[in-house]
């Protein structure tokens, strides 16, 4: 019995054994094929494009984290598909080149904003709010005034306030006298508001103290926008307005984001300092309301 014993225990050590062995050559192949080994080995690099192809094929959102491990190598399989037929598909497209970056891909963000379709050229328009590059500046400036779209006008307009693109702010100013849609020249008075201290940006403060509170909710997001902390002391006095505006809740179960909600979130960002509870989209408490108040005695400290 014992020697059976002892085969028994002598099996079981070598199956332990080669279990590890196969472990191991997992786990090596499964490292070689990694987003980090990527750039550096063609096979796998193939392999990625491959499966970013069929993601795209499929409509799959996949795709997007694909194309942001693969960077600069998916262009090739993003750019011709810019022109596809399905609108889903260049939609998808946009997105994946934006996990791209580069002057490259801003090039297609750019180019997708004269797209016939609406869906396309918008999502095109949020995504240069955050991906874009100093080659863009021109492009985005020709199209702001030759566009027969007021929306995609007045957006470009702020994309241009976002990039700091002083060299913009005549050809903002000019489109203005132009510009025949309201809401397209309110844009474009932001971006200027945000280019360069002046009544644009007076303007912003004032319509914090607006009789309407949904005028007054909306111009604490322009002060995010315009992004001058020196302005953040505006804000003290909508620390106590209860006004409710927006449902952030479900319908049969509202939540109501007052403008004093606001004021805590745009405190938070025009500072860059944290609160000891999370932000965004929600009622706040008395008492988290006034430590958002009083952050704002941090500042310079």
């Amino acid at each position: 019995m014992r020697g059976i014993d002892r085969q028994l225990c002598l099996l079981l050590k070598w199956g332990m054994l080669g279990l590890l062995f196969l472990s191991s050559i997992f786990f090596l192949a499964a490292g070689a094929a990694s987003p980090k080994n990527l750039q550096g080995n063609p096979e796998g690099t193939k392999v990625s494009i491959q499966l970013l192809e069929e993601q795209l094929d499929q409509l799959a959102g996949d795709a997007r984290e694909t194309a942001g491990r693969l960077g600069k190598s998916a262009l090739p399989a993003l750019l011709p598909r810019t022109r596809g037929e399905s609108v889903r598909e260049r939609v998808l497209v946009l997105e994946c080149l934006a996990e791209v970056k580069g002057p490259e891909a801003v090039r297609a963000l750019v180019q997708a904003l004269q797209d016939s379709e609406q869906d396309v050229w918008n999502m095109a328009l949020n995504l240069l709010h955050y991906t874009n590059s100093p080659e863009a500046i021109g492009p985005l400036t020709e199209l702001m005034v030759q566009s027969p779209h007021a929306r995609v006008r007045g957006e470009i307009a702020r994309i241009l306030g976002r990039m700091e693109a002083a060299s913009a702010l005549p050809a903002i100013q000019s489109q203005i006298g132009k510009e025949g849609d309201q809401e397209a020249a309110h844009k474009m008075n932001l971006a200027i508001a945000r280019l360069k201290d002046g009544d644009e940006r007076k303007k912003v403060v004032e319509r914090l103290s607006h009789s309407d509170p949904k005028v007054r909710y909306r111009a604490i997001g322009e002060l995010e926008y315009v992004n001058d902390r020196n302005l953040v002391n505006r804000l003290l006095p909508l620390f106590y307005d209860e006004a409710r505006v927006v449902n952030v809740g479900q319908e049969r179960w509202p939540v109501w984001h007052r403008v004093c909600d606001r004021a805590v979130e745009a405190v938070v960002f025009l500072t860059g300092k944290t609160l000891p509870f999370p932000t965004g989209n929600r009622s706040y408490t008395p008492e988290q309301i006034r430590m958002a108040r009083e952050l704002i005695t941090t500042i310079g400290k």
